[in-house]
């Protein structure tokens, strides 16, 4: 996810993540989660704070955590998470094989990202890792 400051989250429940079955209170492994995220094209931003995770919003978190950079971050997107991770564990790839982490799904919508003049929409989903 780049972050660009013309990001605008919508939540609600987006018609692709309807039909592959993402819905709020719905719990995923990481690997599954990975998986859903690259084949249909979406945003998972995973939380590590649980209060933060459930009372406060994507733009605010966003704006609230701009100056910090984002593996410093409460709340990241999946990709980075992961990669961060296996840079820092090199077992984790394994590890995530055999048990993965579990992800509950708080919030589905979509993300309007500006790109110059051009408007992009992605549905998103907000988790918190368990």
């Amino acid at each position: 996810m780049t972050e660009t400051g013309y990001e605008t989250f919508s939540p609600g429940d987006p018609e692709e993540l309807e039909s592959i079955g993402f819905a709020v209170g719905v719990r995923l492994g990481l690997d599954r989660l990975k998986d859903l995220q690259e084949r249909h094209e979406l945003e998972v931003i995973l939380y590590f704070d649980e209060d933060l995770a459930r009372n406060s919003t994507l733009e605010a978190d966003f704006a609230d955590f701009r100056i910090v950079p984002v593996q410093a971050r409460p709340f990241m997107p999946l990709a980075v998470f992961l990669q961060v991770l296996t840079e820092h564990d090199p077992g984790f790839a394994d590890r995530m094989r055999r048990e993965p982490p579990i992800v509950e799904v708080l919030e589905t919508g979509t993300i309007d990202r500006y790109s110059g003049c051009v408007l992009c929409t992605r549905p998103y989903v907000k988790g918190l890792l368990l």
